[in-house]
This record gives structure tokens, C-alpha cells and sequence, in this order.
């Protein structure tokens, strides 16, 4: 008796998972398993499934599923190139309509506005620069094996034997070399597209693969790890600097034009911290101070083994009094000093965002003036970031994303949804749930 209960039980517990298991591909999908029929049950079956299927409301323009799981995708003028594993596929911004698609091992986006490129590569195949609006070649580098895409530059690597590589950059409209560097013993450890450097990484990481996707300026210098050294380049000129050599208790990354060395030493239980910024090309120390902490070391030992959060032109850290600061890695000045309890949550190159201790009001400041360019009141769990074109604040719990002009905070969208951003463009984004992808313009 108490056999049979249990076999029902679990019957009961399987039937449940099977249930949940087709609710959710109708919800994600907009699936009909109902056969074509008239009658009530199937015009109501439908009206749900159309319901489901929408990535948003207001509604995105078009709605299509794409050939595998989308990780990214990059706006370029009437174009959206959709990065996925193993291929890129590129759709007509306000129609949805397959544009052309491509195999490939890796990709990323180079360029601005009508120069504006995708780079696409394919192992032992070199790479190619293709049109985003047709997908046909613009220029090729048949021995690169990885590159690092700005809007200024393409910096394509290869590597002739086991270690020794070649840096070229190249103009990303034609691919006409602007430079070319021998980087001996940088090896193929380095291949793909957009591999971390010794820099910045993003402070806030809401959307952060979204964020990535778009290409920044080229920094003025560069630091790439090789042998457990930071080997500093000059992008303007193509010329190897210097060589850095890190300690056990020091970071060093190459941020806006200077070399920057963290250092952290343990201490009666704590980290005592101390920054200094080199000139690249002489060394020299142009600029120290101690007490802030870059949030780059963890452990007792305060090993250091993340780069600082911010942009080029902008270093987030903590001050010896608690205080969240945003720094000039250029001349160690403070951009700006947090209030008792604010947090520093997003920045690029021009604003810095910081939330209050209550976390429910967001302060836009303007690095360059470090006034406040303006305030929004948000919930407390909502996540933000921050790009060229808007500031998103996503409240996954509400199911809402907000969109603002990053100068003015003037809002461009107010949207019920529970998608994922994977690109964002000048007129507005591009959303998903899982397959699914649509173009959601601002207003």
C-alpha cells in the first residue's frame, strides 16, 4: 500500500516536470501544441501564445528567432550583426529580415558610423573585414590568428612560429597598415578577438557582454601580458616602450597613457595600499599616493589579482576613509568624491554613476567638469550601465528597463520587460529571450 503511494507520488512529481517543461517552451517560444482548429479553445490557445512571445511592451519592431543562442550584437546604421557560437548572422535593423550569415571562430566589431566593420575570423584561416549591411569582404589579413577592435584601429595578431607574434594596426576601413610591431614571446595564447589586457575592466556588469560588443577609441598606450611581464606599446606610434615586471604584491596595468602599479601589503589583519603612475616611455614616477584602494587585491596574503575597475581616462577606488572616489590615472586627481555610504556603479570615458546609501537615487556626474549632470530616483534592486548612447536601469524583479540620454537624463524608454540586452545602437536596442531577438527603438 505505502509502495503503490509512492509510485503515485512520484507518477504525480514526473507528470508536474513534464508540464513545466512544455509551459516554458510555450512561454519562450510562442509554441502552439494545439492542432489548427476552430472553436473557442484554440482562438484562446493562440491569444496566449501571442501574448508570451512578445520580448516587450511597448513591442519591438520585428521578432525572429535566430539560428543559435545570441551573445551580442552590434548596431551598425541600417544593420545588426548578431554574434552566437561558431556563427555571426546579420538582420535588417528595422525589418528583421536575414541580411547574410558566416561561420566563424570568432568576431567583433571595428569601426565608426560608415566605416564601421566585422571583423571575422576563423581558425588557420586568417581574418576578414566584411560590410555589415552585405557581409562581403572589405579587406583581409590572411595570417592573423586574433585581433583587438577600436573605432580608430584594428590591431591584428600573428604569430609566424611558436612564440614570437606580429602586432599590425590597421585602418578599419580599408585595412591599410597604419603600423606593424615584432612582440617576441607573446605567443598564440593571445588568439581570438578582444583577449584582456593589462587595463580596465567594466565597473558595472549589467549587460556587460552588450556593452563590450560596441568599439571604443583606441587608448593612447596598451599594456599585453607576456611571460609574467606587461609589455608596453605605444598605439599611435606602433613603438614596444618598456618592460614592467609586477612583485607578489603588485598590479600593473597601462591606463590612460600611464603606467599604473598598485601595490598592497598585509598589515596588522589589513591591506595597506599604496598607487604610483610611470611615464611609458622614461618610467618615471610622475605622480604617487597611498591609501587607495583599487579593489585589484583579495585574500589575507592581499594578493592582487583583478585589474581596477573604470574606463581609460577614469580608475574607480575606496580612500584610507572609506570614501568611493573616481580618479585621473592621467594626474591622479580625484574626479570625484562620494558622499558617507555612496557607491560608484557604472563609468565610461565622460560620466561617472554613483548611487546613494539609500540605493534608491542615481547621481549622473561629468568627469570632465565633476558637477552632476543629473538625478533619477530608482528601486533599490535595479542593476544599471552605462554607454555612448543611454544609461539602462533594468529592474529584473519589476520586469521594466529604463533608458536615458547619458548628458541631459532625458528618458528615451520606459519598457515591461524581462529580456536580455544584447546590443545597443544611437536609435535603440536589441533584446532577446533565449532564440528570440527584436529590435526595441527608443522614443
Amino acid at each position: 500500500m505505502a509502495r503503490g503511494a509512492v509510485r503515485n507520488f512520484e507518477t504525480a512529481l514526473g507528470a508536474i516536470g513534464v508540464l513545466a517543461l512544455i509551459i516554458t517552451a510555450i512561454l519562450v517560444t510562442g509554441w502552439n501544441p494545439l492542432p489548427k482548429m476552430s472553436g473557442d479553445i484554440t482562438d484562446w490557445w493562440e491569444k496566449v501564445a501571442s501574448s508570451s512571445g512578445k520580448l516587450s511592451e511597448p513591442e519591438t519592431l520585428w521578432a525572429d528567432r535566430v539560428g543559435g543562442q545570441p551573445s551580442a550584437a552590434v548596431i551598425a546604421g541600417d544593420a545588426v550583426v548578431v554574434q552566437m557560437r561558431g556563427t555571426i548572422e546579420a538582420r535588417g535593423l528595422r525589418s528583421g529580415t536575414e541580411l547574410w550569415t558566416k561561420e566563424a571562430d570568432w568576431a567583433a566589431a571595428a569601426g565608426d558610423g560608415p566605416n564601421l566593420v566585422v571583423v571575422v575570423g576563423r581558425r588557420s584561416k586568417g581574418l576578414e573585414a566584411v560590410d555589415p549591411a552585405n557581409g562581403t569582404a572589405k579587406w583581409k589579413d590572411p595570417d592573423a590568428i586574433g585581433a583587438w577592435t577600436y573605432r580608430d584601429s584594428v590591431l591584428a595578431l600573428s604569430c609566424g612560429g611558436l612564440s614570437d607574434c606580429t602586432l599590425t594596426a590597421r585602418a578599419p576601413k580599408d585595412g591599410a597598415q597604419i603600423w606593424k610591431l615584432q612582440l617576441p614571446g607573446i605567443g598564440r595564447v593571445l588568439a581570438g578577438a578582444n583577449n584582456d589586457l593589462l587595463g580596465t575592466r567594466l565597473l558595472s556588469g549589467t549587460f556587460d557582454d552588450a556593452v563590450e560588443a560596441m568599439p571604443g577609441s583606441v587608448p593612447a598606450m596598451l599594456g599585453f601580458p607576456i611571460d609574467q611581464r606587461v609589455q608596453v606599446v605605444d598605439t599611435l606610434t606602433g613603438k614596444r616602450l618598456r618592460t614592467e615586471e609586477p612583485t607578489t604584491s603588485s598590479r600593473i596595468v597601462v591606463v590612460g597613457g600611464r603606467v599604473l602599479v598598485s601595490t598592497a601589503s598585509p598589515k596588522d589583519g589589513n591591506c595597506r595600499y599604496s598607487l604610483e603612475a610611470r611615464d611609458g616611455a622614461t618610467g618615471k614616477v610622475v605622480w604617487k599616493k597611498d591609501g587607495y584602494d583599487l579593489r585589484t587585491s583579495s585574500g589575507a596574503g592581499c594578493e592582487q589579482r583583478r585589474d581596477p575597475a573604470g574606463a581609460d581616462t577614469v580608475i574607480a577606488a575606496t580612500r584610507g576613509d572609506n570614501r568611493e572616489v573616481f580618479l585621473s590615472p592621467r594626474d591622479g586627481r580625484e574626479l570625484f568624491v562620494g558622499g558617507p555610504g555612496d557607491t560608484l556603479v557604472a563609468a565610461d570615458s565622460q560620466y561617472g554613476l554613483i548611487r546613494g546609501p539609500d540605493k534608491k537615487s542615481l547621481q549622473v556626474i561629468n568627469l570632465t567638469t565633476g558637477k552632476t549632470a543629473w538625478n533619477k530616483e530608482i528601486t533599490a534592486k535595479a542593476d544599471v550601465a552605462i554607454t555612448r548612447y543611454a544609461v539602462l536601469v533594468n529592474d529584473p524583479g519589476a520586469g521594466t528597463l529604463k533608458a536615458y540620454k547619458p548628458d541631459s537624463g532625458n528618458q528615451i524608454l520606459d519598457a515591461k520587460t524581462t529580456s536580455d540586452v544584447l546590443g545597443i545602437g544611437p536609435d535603440g536596442l536589441m533584446i532577446s529571450r533565449g532564440r528570440t531577438i527584436g529590435f526595441l527603438p527608443f522614443t
